[in-house]
């Protein structure tokens, strides 16, 4: 018999296994998965402070920081004056970004693809209950937190 703890590193490792091939593959795209979320959160929402985009993602500031920095650096974001607040600033998507976004997100669609295409369609729908489970043992574990993932539709 498998225990709690045994199944829960083997999920970890797998999780840590998925994430890389997913962020290796997207590489090629000239992105990360974390920027990539990143660029798809302000497509999303429109220009953004930087805070309000730590809070979403729930890390630290100077985490998102680097993430903005990287980002207008290769021109794919940049910052603005926020019109409300003098001292403030917005990170804004801008044209190649949406370019580089678009071809991410193609990449990390075909990546997911592979990995979940795996499974047949009553293990996917057996994979999206479990993991529904574990999302609300976890939820009860943590502060709540925006759900970054889109919800799956049923």
């Amino acid at each position: 018999m498998v225990s709690p703890e045994q199944l829960g590193e083997r999920y970890l490792a797998v999780h840590h296994r998925m994430r890389r091939a997913v962020d290796d593959g997207m590489s090629v795209s000239g992105l990360s998965l974390t920027r990539t979320k990143v660029l798809a959160q302000l497509r999303r929402c429109g220009p953004t402070r930087q805070n309000v985009l730590a809070a979403e993602f729930g890390v630290a500031p100077h985490t998102i920081t680097d993430v903005v920095d990287a980002l207008e650096r290769d021109g794919l974001a940049e910052r603005r004056l926020d019109p409300t607040d003098r001292r403030a600033k917005l990170v804004a998507l801008t044209r190649a970004g949406e370019s580089a976004l678009a071809a991410a997100s193609a990449a990390r669609e075909r990546l997911l693809q592979q990995i979940f295409g795996a499974l047949d369609a009553g293990d996917r729908a057996t994979m999206v209950r479990l993991l529904d489970a574990l999302d609300t043992a976890a939820a009860a574990l943590t502060p709540a937190q925006p759900l970054i993932a889109p919800a799956i539709s049923r």
